[in-house]
């Protein structure tokens, strides 16, 4: 499944982490749960922000080979720049969040 020209999208790619519950010609709002110790493998998302909903750590890996260990709290926004990137949670809890792409 293609979404914005991308074949590896995260519905694609990592179904098992992202669920689609909303989606309109501007935004697609996806739920992400990241149990722990899982990996989803290298996969796109378009220009977005996320609200955290169970905290937790995330290492993510992008395209370059760059790692960056995150920490989200409750309640936090962040946002991010179109890119690919594989997600393994490193912490002790399951992270969830709310995220928003953008279709522009």
């Amino acid at each position: 499944m293609s979404f914005l020209g991308h074949d590896d999208d995260a519905l694609s790619i990592a179904p098992e982490f992202h669920k689609a519950i909303f989606e309109d010609g501007k935004v697609r709002v996806l739920e992400v749960t990241v149990p722990v110790g899982a990996t989803a493998r290298m996969h796109w998302h378009p220009r977005n922000i996320n609200y955290i909903q169970a905290d937790g750590t995330l290492r993510f890996t992008r395209e370059d080979g760059t790692v960056a260990d995150v920490e989200l709290a409750v309640g936090q926004v962040t946002s991010s720049d179109a890119a690919s990137h594989a997600v393994e949670n490193i912490g002790d809890s399951e992270v969830k969040t709310m995220q928003i792409e953008f279709k522009d």
